[in-house]
């Protein structure tokens, strides 16, 4: 059984209830080769393997990024994160969960009995010929123990702003803010919405070979490499970011690239190479839209918040959206009611699209009750949508919208309301666009506006 479901196999696995266990390679990161080896070979023989080998696997067939298993006294539930949205799987009973946790514990060298602490693994795998890196965490929680699976492509897929779905326009004048001089850029995003992989993509897709592009972060952070950019780790009790700073500074690097403002002597000493040597400067924040942004950044640093405010050129924010299946998306013609609440002029947009969503299992029945066949879409398997793409609003701070930040620094709502009329495009004029170009819905642009 799997989940509560018997899965399809050969006659003979079939009839004995026994899983079809898929070629899924586990080689565990961070403990020795020969150990690795022998703990796998160990877990193999224990009765939670099939199910544990079978619980990553479908996670990887379904497109998942995240698996999250919460246990209670009675039993535990399993759910996947596909395109951002969690789906449960049927219940477990705890004997089957605890065998099926067991299994991943040793497997990573850890140690099975502690239900409470946070243990921490990770491991590569090369399933369907892919490479993937899967982080496990495990930590006690009021209600029991809480497993979370991170999924990661080991060779990043989206290489470039187009990637992200960002439109030509708004690459143009980004690359411009990146590229340029006696400033600093701003990436955000809101929590789970892709900042890192945004920043990672921003920055290879700036032009780093006539420049020296220099990183300085604490090493516990420590970030992927990125193409082209030197990287300067601090260490606490060891050196401080003041010192390696200085030591960077000698270097004369161009633009100074800070994953986070670290402190106050930092922006003050990045501020002065601004202004005195012409020095450029990106930085990254979580934020819910790119005024959060901002106002979260001067208000972290009152002492110097004029002069960051005045060498801020832009903000750039996003949130991640589902796309619609291109297999079973349905065309609509929109009512001019709707075009006219949209802002989008009668006749521009002939049609928008939904989703394909089939009912429930229990309302899939004719008249008289009896059970119909619904053909599902094989590509999303009635999802109606597939993958994710960003909407990007990019706040270019000239003078005017300057003033306006200083002067509603404490009225966040006005300040979005004066940047609206100032011509700014923001989240939900870059959803209605994506609707019109048919890559998503209005129904999801809606869910991500609302924040859910």
């Amino acid at each position: 059984m799997i989940f509560g479901k018997k899965k399809k196999s050969a006659d003979k696995k079939e009839s004995s209830g026994e899983i079809e266990v898929p070629n899924l390679e586990i080689k565990a990161m961070g403990v020795g080769k020969e150990e690795a080896v022998g703990l796998l070979i160990a877990c193999r023989q224990l009765p939670g393997y099939p199910l544990a080998v079978v619980l990553v696997a479908n996670a990887i067939n379904t497109r998942a990024d995240r698996i999250l298993i919460d246990f209670s006294a009675q039993g535990a539930v399993a759910r996947y994160r596909v395109d951002g949205i969690w789906e449960s799987l049927p219940a477990m009973d705890r004997p089957t969960a605890d065998a099926l946790l067991v299994v991943w514990k040793k497997v990573l060298g850890l140690n099975p009995v502690e239900r409470k602490a946070r243990q921490d693994g990770k491991f590569a795998t090369n399933f369907r010929d892919i490479d993937w890196v899967i982080s496990f965490m495990s930590t006690g929680v009021p209600t029991g123990e809480r497993v979370l699976f991170t999924i990661e492509r080991k060779k990043p897929v989206l290489k470039t702003l187009t990637d992200l779905g960002m439109r030509d326009a708004v690459q143009v004048t980004l690359k411009g803010m990146l590229n340029g001089d006696k400033g600093m850029v701003v990436i955000s995003a809101p929590p789970t919405h892709g900042l890192p992989t945004t920043w990672r993509v921003g920055l290879d897709n700036a032009d780093k070979f006539v420049r020296d592009w220099v990183l300085i972060e604490n090493k516990k952070n420590q970030e992927p490499d990125i193409i082209n950019v030197t990287e300067f780790y601090y260490e606490d009790g060891v050196e401080t970011a003041e010192q390696v700073f200085d030591k960077v500074r000698l270097k004369q690097p161009d633009v100074y690239v800070l994953p986070s403002l670290i402190s106050p002597q930092i922006v003050e000493a990045v501020l002065g190479q601004i202004h005195k040597e012409n020095k450029h400067s990106v930085t990254r924040i979580v934020a819910n839209d790119a005024v959060d942004a901002v106002i979260q950044i001067l208000k972290q640093n009152p002492k110097h918040a004029k002069a960051l405010l005045g060498v801020m050129q832009g903000a750039l924010n996003q949130r991640l959206i589902r796309r619609l299946c291109e297999s079973c998306k349905q065309a609509y013609q929109p009512t001019p009611q709707l075009l006219q609440k949209l802002g989008l002029p009668a006749g521009r947009v002939p049609k928008l699209y939904k989703p394909t969503i089939p009912p429930p299992p229990e309302q899939r029945v004719d008249a008289k009750g009896n059970p119909i066949e619904i053909e599902i879409c094989k590509r999303c398997n009635g999802r109606g949508y597939f993958g994710r793409m960003a909407l990007f609003e990019l706040l270019v701070i000239d003078d005017k919208i300057r003033k306006a930040i200083g002067q509603f620094l404490e009225s966040p709502d006005e300040l979005r309301k004066f940047i609206k009329q100032s011509g700014h495009s923001g989240f939900f004029e870059e959803g209605v666009l994506a609707c019109a170009l048919g890559q998503t819905s209005l129904e999801e642009v809606q869910r991500v506006m609302q924040g859910k």
